[in-house]
């Protein structure tokens, strides 16, 4: 578990860190990442506690981190692209398997397919 404070603080100190390298995928790959964290933890008060391995988000909100159509994203849940568990009449996403759908995008030609995740 981690403060939410601290947590936006190391967010913060790898998106400088990246900045510093040479290749310009590492940082598109940081700043994905730090987004993503980002709008897992908008709202949340910094005192509050989280685990960062477990963070969640809706489909609209996994939209805006993915850069897709709302709809989009419920596809690749229904299709088996991408995991995720209905609550409340929502699908809930973590941001753990978001990650490989951020990674693709900075793979070789030819090496972009995602598979199914099981």
């Amino acid at each position: 578990m981690m403060k939410v404070g601290d947590l936006r603080e190391r967010l913060a100190a790898a998106m400088a860190s990246a900045m510093r390298r040479r290749e310009p995928e590492a940082v598109a790959l940081t700043a994905d990442r730090t987004k993503a964290m980002a709008v897992a933890l908008a709202g949340r008060d910094p005192s509050d506690e989280v685990d960062p391995e477990s963070l969640a988000v809706g489909t609209r909100e996994a939209a805006i981190i993915l850069g897709f159509h709302p709809e989009h994203v419920r596809r690749l849940i229904r299709t088996g692209r991408l995991r995720a568990a209905l609550v409340g009449g929502d699908y809930r996403v973590q941001l753990s398997d978001l990650w490989p759908l951020l990674e693709v995008r900075y793979r070789s030609p030819g090496k972009r397919r995602l598979t199914r995740q099981r």
